[in-house]
Formats: C-alpha cells, structure tokens, sequence
C-alpha cells in the first residue's frame, strides 16, 4: 500500500495519510482474491480526480501485476455470444477481466479484430475501432459480467457495476490500441483546444470523460432549444384573413393600413419514442430520451420504449429522472432482452404492435432512434409499413455517420422509403437540430 502511494504521489497525483488509511480500510470489507475489487475499492479511495484515473491503473498494475494467463488453443474465439460456443468464449472473456487480466485477452480479440476492422480501407482509427465493436456486442459482456449479482450485498453489487464499467472502458481502449497497432499509427489523443466543441463529438465514438461532460452540456442544450421552439411558434403567423382586413380598412379610408391575420391554432401531436439501446446505441440513446422529454411541452403527450429483442416501456422512470440516465439502468428492465441480447428490430416492434396496439393514434408522431442494423436478421419492414399508416408521420434518428449507412448489414434505405425522413444525428449538435426539425 505504501508502494502504491508513493508511485501516486510521484506521478503527481495528491494522495494523503488518511486516503491510505481509508484504502487499508477498504481492503478488509471485499473480496482480496478478486483483482479488480482490489482495484476498484483502492481507486475510490485514493482518487479523487477522475482525471487521473489512468495514472492510478499504471501504478497499481505496476504494485500488483495480473497473474499471466495461458496462451489459448484451438479456433478463433465467438466474441458475438451467438451460439453455444461463442456464449463459452464470452464467459472466459468475462472472468479474465474480473480478474483484471484485460492484455490475457487480447489473443481472443485478435480474431474478431482482424476479420471486422477493415483496416485496408485506411480510414480512422476510430472508424475501424467502432467497426469491431458493434460486431463484439459488449451489451452481453456486460450482462455477463453483471450476472449473479443479485446474490451479493448492496456495496458488493455497486462495485460490481463499478468493475463492468471499468471493464468495457478498458476493452474499448484495448481494441483501439490493436487497431491502431494494424494501421502502424498511434491514436491520436484528445486535444484540450477541442474540448469546448463538445456538441460535434461523435457520441457513439466519444471516451468516457467526454461522455460525461455530454451529459453536464445537454441541460443547457435542452433550454436554448426550448427557448427556440417558442420563439418559432410566437414568430409564425397565420395567413391573410381578407374579411377582417377590409372592414378594418373602412375606418381608415379603405386602405389596409393593418392587415388582419388568421389565426393559429396549433396541435401539439402526441410523440411515441422507440429506442435501440443495444450494443454502441447504448450510450447514445439515452441523450436523445432526455432530450425529447425536455421539451416535453412541444408535444401532448411523450411516450418512451426501449428495446433490443424484446421492448419495454420508460416513461414514468424518464419522468422521475433529473437528467441523462445511466445507461445500465435502462439494460437491467425485464423484458428488454428475451433471447442472444443482439438488436431484433422485427421482433421488437411486432411485440411493441402487440402489448400497446393503441398507442399509436392517426395523432401520434412516432420516432424510431436506432442504427437499422439486421445483424443477419429479417428487417421489420412490415412493421414499419403499419406503424406508418397508423401514425401521422414517422422519423428515423439513426446515430452512425451518414456515410456508414447501408454498408454491412445496415438497413436504412429500406426503412427510409417507408419513413416521413431520416435524419443523421450522430453529433449531439445534429441531434438538437432534429428535434427541432420534428417538434
């Protein structure tokens, strides 16, 4: 522990006698065998700056180094949890990383790294990187990692979700580096002078810090685009009432010195939100919930659902919530994942069509928000078609870069022909602007 702190300390991170007494405590009320318990309980109690998380992981990599594990034979891994086999991988997977063992796996991602990345194209870093993710599916790593505890104590299954997180940052960072590895170049670190352009970062390619800063941005995003909206409806005007202007003339000679306007009368359609929230979508959908639900008053009524194979319905928590939810809160509902845990946009929508068949009225605008990949899949066309012809309009939010659709098993095109409009929003820039643009 002393070890520890001084590497801390002459990595300019400020660490006191207390902090170290606070971590002796912490040690003696988790489990000393796991690693990443170790790690996660010395880290709250000697950090205080997430900013210098990554001096901490040096340092205690360094005091305690992971055990090595042994070199892994056979045929490449199923990192996708798929089939039987490809759940085997994903569990070995799982258990080196609670032992916090994230380079012993990095055989296992070779495979998937090397087959999905498409470095021969010579795009980004982070396009490739993201390229492997969605085809990696770290909801279910995360599930997994997750599982059993509902057998522990309240302390023990908050670390836990402290552990997974940690675990998917570190796989995130860890495919980056062999990406980056394949191309032959370093990434490219964030750049401070950016830091103010948050509302152009890519949200489904954004680190956790500038994920976190998102969410402190979106507040005051949400009150200049309310703001916004009730100007728009104050500004527009109605059409020229002929009746009314003229017997208003007769008073000043027969010219119309005051036109007279036919008045507004504005609906305010109901909204019904369906949301992906599998694998990457995940972090990106619940800004656009928060979003929507802030400008709550542009609309009659805001229902919420979320789904990956099965679909459940949010209102009420979005209701309570004061801001951007975690997204884990939204993966533990029951009924989301029914089946492998990969997006099934046909059998979500038809279980949506089925459990709620009338809350979509000739009233209601629905907006489905999700990346409108099949994942070998049958699309929900005719799910689509009938949501259509029910609602009043239906939109399309789709969070991958515009230039990205329709390559792999992406879907747009087919589900934008049966869309009012599909709109890219995959900065938190063009997400506002599309709200408006529906609102």
């Amino acid at each position: 522990m002393v070890d520890l702190a001084e590497r801390l300390r002459a990595a300019g991170v400020p660490v006191s006698t207390g902090e170290v007494l606070d971590a002796t405590r912490a040690l003696a009320e988790v489990d000393v065998d796991r690693r990443a318990m170790v790690r996660v309980s010395l880290r709250s109690a000697l950090v205080k700056d997430g900013a210098r998380l990554r001096e901490f992981d040096r340092a205690f990599d360094a005091v305690f180094p992971a055990a090595r594990a042994d070199v892994r034979q056979g045929p490449p891994p199923d990192i996708s949890g798929a089939d039987s086999e490809g759940r085997d991988d994903v569990d070995h997977v799982v258990n080196e990383l609670r032992d916090g063992n994230i380079e012993a796996v990095r055989e296992y991602f070779d495979s998937v790294v090397d087959e999905h990345s498409g470095v021969d194209q010579g795009r980004s870093v982070e396009h490739h990187t993201q390229r492997v993710l969605r085809r990696m599916d770290l909801a279910e790593i995360h599930r997994r990692y997750l599982a059993g505890a509902g057998e522990q104590s309240e302390l023990e299954r908050l670390m836990t979700g402290i552990e997974a997180q940690r675990a998917i940052r570190e796989i995130r960072e860890l495919i980056e580096r062999m990406v980056a590895e394949r191309m032959m170049v370093t990434p490219a670190p964030v750049d401070p002078s950016r830091r103010g352009d948050l509302a152009d970062i890519d949200l489904l390619r954004a680190r956790p810090d500038q994920l976190a800063s998102l969410r402190l941005a979106l507040r005051p995003l949400a009150r200049q685009l309310a703001s916004r909206l009730g100007q728009r409806k104050r500004r527009g005007r109605g059409t020229l009432d002929m009746r009314r202007t003229i017997r208003s003339s007769m008073g000043t000679g027969g010219v119309p010195l005051s036109p007279a306007l036919r008045r507004r009368r504005p609906t305010r359609p109901e909204l019904v939100v369906l949301c992906d929230v599998s694998g990457s979508t995940a972090e990106f959908a619940p800004f656009t919930l928060a979003l929507l639900h802030a400008v709550h008053q542009e609309f009659s009524r805001v229902r919420s659902f979320v789904f990956v194979d099965g679909i459940v319905e949010i209102t009420e928590i979005l209701e309570s919530s004061p801001g951007v939810l975690d997204p884990r809160h939204l993966l533990d509902r029951r009924g989301l994942v029914v089946g492998d845990g990969r997006s099934d946009y046909r059998g979500a929508l038809r279980g949506f069509l089925e459990k709620w068949p009338t809350a979509v009225t000739p009233r209601t605008t629905v907006l489905i928000v999700g990346d409108a990949r099949s994942h070998d899949r049958e699309p929900a066309l005719a799910e689509v078609a009938r949501l259509q012809h029910d609602a009043r309009r239906l939109y399309w939010f789709n969070p991958e870069p515009a230039d990205e659709w329709d390559t792999g098993d992406s879907r747009v095109s087919e589900y934008a022909v049966l869309s009012t409009a599909v709109f890219e929003v995959s900065t938190l820039r063009q997400l506002v602007d599309s709200v408006a643009e529906i609102a």
